[in-house]
């Protein structure tokens, strides 16, 4: 049967509100972050920026560039409220959690491979 609803063929608009533990000795201490929807486009764009290919042909990752294009791109809030710069100087902790919430380089490669295509089983 054909999909009535577009809405769930389309990116949503509403992003989703995370609570993040900074301080395993002090569960109390939280981060909220929002992740907005992510499209097929952003995960083409993000692929840009996670491979780097030399000038003779060479492929190389750039995690780097591939987080800091998810960072700022696919957070879109935080409480408390950080800027880009400061987003992007979190200590490796907190960036470790917010990380968990994104694609992954690795999920990231499959789906450009065809992964998001394939059933479980096929994977």
């Amino acid at each position: 049967m054909p999909v009535v609803d577009k809405n769930k063929l389309l990116r949503q608009t509403t992003e989703t509100k995370h609570e993040i533990q900074i301080d395993p000795d002090d569960p109390d201490a939280v981060m909220e972050v929002w992740i907005r929807d992510i499209s097929f486009f952003d995960i083409q764009l993000a692929t840009q920026e996670l491979f780097d290919i030399g000038q003779n042909g060479d492929l190389s990752l750039n995690l780097a560039a591939y987080w800091r294009f998810a960072f700022t791109n696919w957070v879109v809030k935080t409480n408390p409220s950080l800027t880009t710069d400061e987003i992007l100087n979190l200590k490796g902790a907190v960036g470790e959690a917010i990380s968990s919430l994104l694609p992954s380089p690795d999920e990231l490669a499959q789906t450009v491979q065809g992964g998001f295509t394939k059933g479980d089983s096929e994977k």
